[in-house]
């Protein structure tokens, strides 16, 4: 096993030096490397039957070798291709990677292909193409709805951009598929049925398992001060809140202005405001204040000056300052335009400089074209009342013109509100000093065998409920802004995952008390972490792929096993600083109790992440570097449930030190893969 671990590692680097065609080719479908699953499969399985294992847990074992055997038949005789239709015309081949072809026994003819929008955004939703077999079948595919037919599967792939074309992938694989999920079932019912079995050691080491106390600290105060220096012009701050009830086009959703103003002040200066300054008044500075806000510096490390990064930051205040950025004028255009091209929505949002509809209305195209000039020269003159008089005529233009595309008041109420709360800077910082100050004492107070007050996990305990609730009501408002669930991108999963650790907090400090040292630690750095990714945590649409019910499933579970992952690190490094031998095995303990949850979860997570690809682009592994690293994952940290065959688990010692640096495998596969490796997993 720990070959196979290696290979799999060394394959994730050298495709990224060398590419894929390299990786696969002395890797994932080397000789050396089916020898190996195939040893590890007869062994375990070997193993497994001579131990004379309970059912559930041989079924357990007996359940991977099935998997392997799927994705062995997958191997041998599963074919894939790629097959391109244009509308009303026939085809029959499907095209392989290498340039070769394969002939089906039946033609394919696309009826009809269709891009489905977000309502009054050019974001597209869906691909729908609509096809018809020779025989006489009919099919409708989609982003994660797959066509079937004589055991061929079909999946959208792509499309011509002229809208009568569409790409398909397809795979043959009558029997792996069937095979693979099969292991699947008999792994999830194997899993769960674990937990209820008697004398396992799961069951063993929870019975026998002791608590000690922690200590209750109160949260640190934070504070802040200006520095008291020469701050550029700005609109005054109710004339400011007037352009916030403004609706904009930004990120192919209509959206508040607010919403946009600060997205453009975080990526600025870090921070969603700038000495006393609302976002508004940041960004309507640069727009009639333009000369004096570029003496302002940009918030830029010292290696990012002069690169890449500073001329973003720079290029997003001239948008501003051009008016080019504030797509503020929705204008619905005639049918005749819509028929020359359809994919255009009935309403189109432009800027003040775009060039409008030749058939525009002359008064409609005077207003576009001339009132935030007007608004200019009355910032100039410094007439408020009729700044305000003519951003609330703005307002009632997009009312009166965009009023089926415009979001509810309710949803804009939410989304405000959002924007306000939706940095964790003040939690986390108090989390993380809170979390460090009960690390150091339980480790004093468990070196002396000491123990403290009951009350005071009581207290800390109301702390993690409100920081519990505070998370939920940020991931419920972003969920409710958004329109689909907050399992994508950074700032959402490293928000879950503090989500998830003050709900183990909360619940679980009765039964484990160093939960509560440990769990503030964590949930303080996935906020960190999510405060500083939340710099650009743009609320936007969901991309096609992602629109499946699976994919809450997979990112849910793999989470919370990363931050079962991290407790039980962090125990580890608990673990190593108390003298005791019998508190060390404790600690262990606790470990053993929280790793069984987290490697089920992590198994789960990444078979439901597996049948989600095979559903959405018809390969259910593809050795995707995170999807490597998250096996990688699980394939260690199985070895700590082992201690029945691998004897060194048994030192508690040891048993912590491994723990500790397992978790490297997470972070690799979480940030590494992301930063380093690449991949079609990249983003996440």
């Amino acid at each position: 096993m720990a070959a196979v671990i290696i290979m799999m590692i060394a394959a994730t680097v050298v495709e990224r030096l060398a590419g894929s065609d390299v990786a696969f080719r002395y890797f994932y479908h080397s000789p050396l490397f089916f020898a190996l699953w195939a040893v590890v499969a007869i062994c375990g399985l070997v193993y497994a039957l001579s131990r004379g294992m309970k059912r559930l847990t041989l079924l357990l074992h007996i359940s991977f070798v099935v998997i392997l055997c799927g994705a062995l038949v997958t191997h041998v005789f599963g074919d894939s291709g790629m097959i391109h239709l244009r509308v009303g015309e026939s085809e029959g081949t499907m095209f392989h990677k290498d340039g070769s072809a394969r002939t089906m026994p039946f033609e394919m003819t696309l009826l009809d292909f269709e891009v489905e929008r977000y309502p009054g955004s050019m974001a597209a939703s869906d691909y729908r193409s609509t096809v018809e077999t020779s025989d006489g079948a009919r099919m409708d595919i989609s982003m994660n709805k797959i066509g079937k037919h004589r055991g061929f599967r079909f999946y959208q792939s792509d499309f011509d951009q002229d809208g009568k074309g569409s790409v398909l992938a397809v795979t043959y694989d009558p029997w792996g598929v069937g095979i693979t999920y099969t292991g699947y079932l008999l792994l999830l019912v194997s899993l769960i049925g674990f937990f209820f079995q008697k004398d396992t050691a799961f069951r063993r080491t929870l019975k026998k398992l002791a608590s000690v106390s922690a200590a209750f600290l109160l949260l640190p105060q934070i504070a802040s001060a200006a520095d008291g220096k020469e701050l550029p012009p700005a609109l005054p701050r109710e004339v400011a809140d007037e352009f916030s009830q403004l609706y904009v086009y930004y990120n192919d959703r209509v959206a508040p202005f607010q919403t946009l103003a600060r997205d453009y002040c975080l990526k600025a200066y870090g921070e969603a405001s700038y000495e006393g300054y609302t976002a508004e008044q940041v960004v309507t500075g640069w727009l009639f204040y333009y000369d004096w806000w570029t003496a302002v510096p940009f918030k830029v490390k010292a290696k990012d000056k002069g690169t890449m990064r500073e001329t973003e930051k720079e290029s997003i205040r001239m948008s501003a300052a051009s008016g080019e950025a504030f797509k503020l004028y929705p204008v619905s255009l005639s049918d005749s335009v819509r028929v020359v091209n359809p994919e255009i929505p009935a309403i189109v949002w432009f800027s003040c400089d775009d060039d409008l509809p030749s058939d525009l209305d002359y008064d409609h195209w005077v207003f576009i074209r001339r009132s935030l000039d007007l608004i200019h020269d009355e910032v100039n003159a410094e007439n408020w009342d009729e700044v305000i008089r003519i951003v609330r005529q703005i307002r009632k233009y997009q009312e009166k013109t965009a009023a089926s595309v415009l979001p509810s008041d309710r949803h804009v109420r939410a989304e405000r509100f959002y924007n306000r709360i939706s940095r964790p800077l003040i939690p986390f910082m108090a989390s993380i000093s809170l979390g460090i100050l009960l690390f150091i004492m339980s480790c004093i107070l468990l070196t002396k065998d000491r123990a403290t007050l009951r009350s005071g996990q009581h207290m800390l305990a109301v702390v993690s409920g409100t920081m519990f609730l505070y998370l939920t009501l940020v991931l419920g408002l972003r969920w409710y802004v958004s329109g689909h669930a907050p399992f994508a991108g950074s700032y959402s999963v490293m928000m879950l995952m503090a989500w998830v650790t003050s709900l183990v907090m909360t619940l679980t400090y009765r039964k484990f008390d160093l939960i509560q040292p440990l769990g503030f630690i964590l949930a303080g750095f996935t906020m960190l972490m999510a405060s500083l990714a939340s710099a650009n945590p743009q609320v936007t649409h969901l991309m096609p792929v992602l629109q499946s019910p699976l994919l809450s499933i997979h990112v849910l579970s793999m989470m919370i096993s990363y931050t079962l992952f991290a407790l039980v690190a962090l125990n580890g490094v608990m673990g190593l600083c108390v003298g005791e031998r019998d508190t060390r095995e404790m600690l262990r303990d606790v470990s053993l109790v929280i790793l069984y949850p987290a490697i089920f979860l992590l198994t789960f997570g990444t078979f439901v992440g597996a049948v989600w690809a095979n559903i959405s682009w018809g390969s259910y592994w593809a050795w995707d570097p995170k999807e490597t690293w998250a096996l990688v994952t699980l394939l260690i940290y199985s070895a700590t449930v082992h201690s029945g065959s691998i004897k060194a688990f048994r030192n508690p010692k040891f048993f912590h030190i491994f723990c500790i640096l397992a978790f490297l495998s997470v972070l690799v596969t979480y940030f590494g893969v992301n930063m380093l490796l690449g991949g079609m997993h990249s983003y996440a």
